[in-house]
């Protein structure tokens, strides 16, 4: 199979997920909070369009009336939460290579996970690269102390990889379940937010009108890069859509580095470079047994 438009859509949506540190950071006066509940009220609003246009708003409804699914997309609505709100906390605070970091572990946290509550076996190949990813965790950990062990990384990487798994157990759309747990969270976000020293309407007091016109397109650029990433999905091989993933750590890592000048201690070094190792053989084991089932199922008479 040549390059095709899906490859292309993959390709999109992994750079945009990889370059979003740059968004976020045109707004150095406004908080995390602010920044955060205004990406949810936009999103929101984005997707209720989306789904108006698309005839599926009953969807929501739908779900509403299903307990196990609805209680299952309020869980995955409270980690995503956490995840945005705590990725723009970390890009607020220059710490844009330990997000990345938290993003490279996902997919050996994904194995993992699916290994301990899924059953799913890992293979004697795999073990390595989650023995490493671990082992990268720990160095930090003793050589740097509890005080700058990387809780934004591994929070990052678990709460995405939670999430992900519970979206997998729910059986529901990625834009429809997106709606859905938006919406399950701007009552409990307003309400917060109206005890915040700053209210929702401060801020347009607080930058100029270019800035709030980029700001009102958070929603946009919360869900093309999902709705690209959904049409990809459905038309790549799981494998090559793994392999291409790696394209928004490595590019969070690059604004980090090169754009944002972050600084690299050698205990992150060494603790990017266990990762790495770890990725390559993970994506290495994983390719060689997929050539190894294809061989198989080709011997089949």
């Amino acid at each position: 199979m040549g390059f095709t438009a899906a490859h292309l859509a993959a390709i999109v949506s992994y750079s945009l997920w990889g370059l979003f540190p740059i968004y976020w950071k045109f707004f150095p006066e406004v908080k995390p909070w602010d920044l955060f509940a205004h990406r949810l009220l936009w999103s929101f609003l984005t997707l209720l369009l989306i789904l108006t246009y698309k005839k599926q708003l009953a969807s929501l409804r739908t779900i509403w009336k299903n307990p196990k699914t609805r209680f299952m997309l309020m869980a995955s609505a409270i980690l995503i939460s956490s995840n945005w709100l705590l990725y723009i906390y970390a890009v607020s605070i220059g710490q844009i290579l330990e997000a990345s970091m938290g993003y490279f572990l996902n997919p050996l946290i994904n194995v993992f996970l699916g290994w301990l509550i899924l059953k799913e076996k890992i293979r004697i190949g795999q073990w390595p690269a989650i023995i490493l990813a671990i082992t990268a965790i720990a160095l930090i950990g003793f050589q740097s102390g509890i005080q700058h062990f990387p809780w934004i990384a591994l929070t990052l990487s678990l709460t995405f990889a939670t999430y992900g798994l519970i979206r997998k157990l729910a059986h529901v759309g990625s834009l429809e379940g997106l709606a859905f747990e938006t919406l399950m969270m701007i009552i409990p976000t307003f309400i917060i937010w109206h005890f915040q020293p700053s209210r929702p309407l401060d801020i347009f007091s607080q930058i100029p009108t270019w800035k709030i016109s980029l700001l009102s397109l958070a929603g946009i650029i919360t869900c093309a890069p999902l709705i690209l990433f959904a049409f990809a999905a459905r038309r790549l091989p799981f494998g090559t859509l793994g392999f291409l993933g790696y394209l928004s750590p490595i590019l969070k890592f690059v604004c980090g580095w090169l754009i944002f000048h972050e600084t690299l201690s050698s205990e992150r070094i060494q603790a990017f470079a266990l990762i790495w190792l770890a990725l390559v053989w993970y994506t290495g084991e994983s390719l060689l047994n997929h050539k190894k089932l294809r061989i198989q199922r080709n011997q089949l008479p």
